[in-house]
């Protein structure tokens, strides 16, 4: 019997719990909406504030965030630099033992509202900082981030820009200005479990919305390596589902979805028929380095993507998409459904000259194609050099193997599935939304969505 994704993800967190939570020796430190700054912090007299609560803990101790909303104030900045704000600024780095943790209480769901945060218009946010090694934020709400800086900025619910081996678990990052998680420098962070949803920044660059992605890793060293995330969705970012634009170092996303970037948020979270447009809009931007001379950012070795096992699906611009890339991933077992184009794989031509080329270097393997939006522009497979790329089992390409896909061979084609309420350790039910039907000719290719119970 093969054993499901999902089985396998709950299996994961389990460890990772028990690796948590059974620290010995480690400080216990309480927050609640209801507390008091001046109390002990014990969880029958909680403290108020992050910073006040901060102060108390120590390398390899937990703060818990009891349930409730917690209205965050510019008096609560932790850290500035020229450029940011660090309004919690986590720098108390555990050990590989022991790690610092930052969790929602067990049973009950905190949210942090920082719509309030506003200074002098010269700072971006970055809500949670993640500054030192082996930390692990598990279990509530980020919601509310602003961008108050005009022009080509930005904003971040988590800001990684310094900490490896940290985990990101059961994070919902939501209804705000800011991009969800971001990344530029760590390795071996892992990020789990989480949504990035309804984000949207209307003031920096007008109603575009552009910058604000639901995913971003930007790895400026190639030492960066080992960072992943696993089964994380990414939707109504007005901007793009998951970018690693100017990303040095290789990361693998797997089990993720993307659907509805590049458009507008709106006021109900599963709503499946408005689509006003915004930014981009890529489900899946892998790659890349800008397309103007002299101003490129890449590496010596160009790094290659691992992505599988995700879905695309209605996202204004492409499912799965190269972004002028100088050279090749791997793109296994991907269902990608009503993009412009399902799977655009154009690469640029080299370092030095700034044109576009068919797409060279990829693998692709046991990937699916449904229908596409744009006849024009779109397709299932556009931009691909097949003589320099390679093309195993999948519904489109190589030609002479190509199937034509249709709705029955899919266990669902309602979007109404992907959103699916995860459960208290973050945990989805299984996602049968364009998972192929067992005995179908997709499931004899595209093994990733047709595992059995």
């Amino acid at each position: 019997m093969k054993i499901s994704y999902i089985r396998t993800f709950r299996l994961t967190v389990s460890v990772v719990l028990l690796f948590s939570f059974l620290q010995s020796e480690a400080k216990v430190v309480y927050m609640s909406p209801d507390g008091n700054d001046s109390s002990a912090g014990t969880f029958d007299a909680p403290m108020a504030t992050f910073p006040e609560a901060y102060k108390k803990i120590e390398s390899g101790d937990t703060l818990y965030f009891r349930g409730g909303t917690y209205h965050v104030d510019d008096n609560q900045v932790m850290k500035f630099d020229k450029n940011y704000a660090y309004v919690f600024a986590l720098e108390k780095a555990g050990t590989p033992d022991k790690k610092t943790c930052f969790m929602g209480y067990p049973g009950e769901r905190p949210v942090f509202d920082f719509s309030a945060l506003k200074l002098d218009g010269k700072h971006r946010f970055a809500a949670f900082y993640l500054g030192a090694d082996n930390m692990h934020l598990r279990n509530f709400d980020i919601v509310g981030v602003p961008v108050r800086v005009l022009g080509h900025t930005q904003s971040e619910c988590v800001a990684a820009r310094k900490g490896s081996d940290c985990i990101i678990e059961n994070l919902a990052m939501h209804d705000g200005m800011a991009i969800g998680y971001y990344q530029t420098a760590g390795s071996n962070n892992l990020v789990i479990n989480c949504d990035a949803y309804n984000n949207y920044d209307d003031y920096s660059e007008g109603a575009y919305g552009g910058n604000v992605d639901g995913f971003g890793f930007h790895l400026g060293s190639p030492e960066y390596t080992g960072n992943v995330i696993r089964n994380c969705r990414a939707w109504r970012n007005s901007d793009d589902g998951f970018d690693l634009i100017n990303c040095k170092a290789p990361v693998e996303i797997d089990h993720c979805w993307a659907f509805y970037n590049g458009f507008k948020p709106t006021a109900d979270h599963h709503d499946i028929s408005t689509f006003e447009s915004a930014g981009d809009g890529n489900g899946f931007k892998a790659g890349g380095y800008g397309m103007k001379p002299g101003k490129t950012k890449c590496p010596e070795v160009c790094p290659r993507y691992y992505i599988h096992n995700c879905v695309a699906y209605r996202n204004k611009a492409n499912g799965i998409y190269s972004n002028h890339h100088l050279g090749g991933s791997r793109w296994e077992n991907y269902s990608s459904w009503e993009n412009r184009a399902n799977y655009n794989m154009v690469n640029r031509k080299s370092e030095k000259e700034v044109v576009d080329v068919p797409g060279y270097g990829h693998q692709l393997t046991g990937n699916v194609s449904y229908t596409y939006t744009d006849i024009n522009r779109g397709g299932h497979l556009v931009n691909c050099d097949m003589l320099r790329s390679e093309l195993h089992n999948n519904s489109f390409a190589p030609a002479d193997s190509a199937i034509t896909v249709t709705g029955d061979m899919f266990v669902s084609t309602n979007p109404e599935d992907l959103f699916l309420q995860r459960d208290a350790d973050g945990n989805l039910p299984r996602m049968d939304f364009l998972r192929a039907k067992t005995g179908t000719p997709i499931a004899l290719r595209h093994q990733g969505w047709a595992w059995e119970e």
